[in-house]
């Protein structure tokens, strides 16, 4: 019995609410980290006497605001989900991302998560019978409370190990 593998159960899910404040945060946090990485593209290019900022704005304007966010946010899902399997919002709540066994998912999973956000209905999907965005199933991946993960896997290994006993 030691050689079990644990897998999820959708009891730990994280709640419908906390992954609306998770979508909240976050899009807070990036709108900031846009306003931030601007604000240093005008000192560095004033420091440097380089014409940053004009170039700035032009990748702005040619991007526009919702082109501007989703290359902001593909760049923070990716560095925080494939780093720390959490972005802010899921650190305020409570909640991580992880694979079918509770651990972290790969890179690739990560990628494949991070793409399928912009699908653009994908914040419908929430609305199936799963509780589970596309985002989440198309990748395997799943954001779960990471506090009841931790004493469910806790609880699942040690009944393992003293069963192999």
């Amino acid at each position: 019995m030691s050689d079990s593998t644990y897998v999820l159960h959708k009891k730990l899910l994280t709640s419908d609410r906390d992954r609306f404040f998770n979508c909240i945060i976050d899009f807070v946090f990036i709108s900031v980290f846009i306003f931030v990485f601007s604000f240093f593209v005008v000192i560095i290019g004033n420091v440097f006497q380089w014409n940053a900022y004009g170039a700035w704005v032009e990748i702005m304007i040619n991007l526009g605001v919702i082109g501007t966010y989703l290359s902001f946010a593909i760049i923070y899902y990716l560095i925080f989900e494939s780093l720390f399997p959490r972005t802010i919002g899921k650190i305020v709540t409570g909640s991580i991302v992880v694979n079918e066994n509770g651990i972290k998912p790969n890179f690739e999973m990560v990628c494949l998560r991070t793409v399928c956000r912009l699908i653009p209905f994908d914040v419908f999907s929430f609305l199936g019978k799963s509780g589970r965005f596309w985002h989440d199933s198309l990748s395997k991946t799943y954001v779960v409370e990471k506090n009841d993960l931790e004493k469910d896997m806790e609880i699942f290994y040690n009944l393992d190990a003293t069963g192999s006993t």
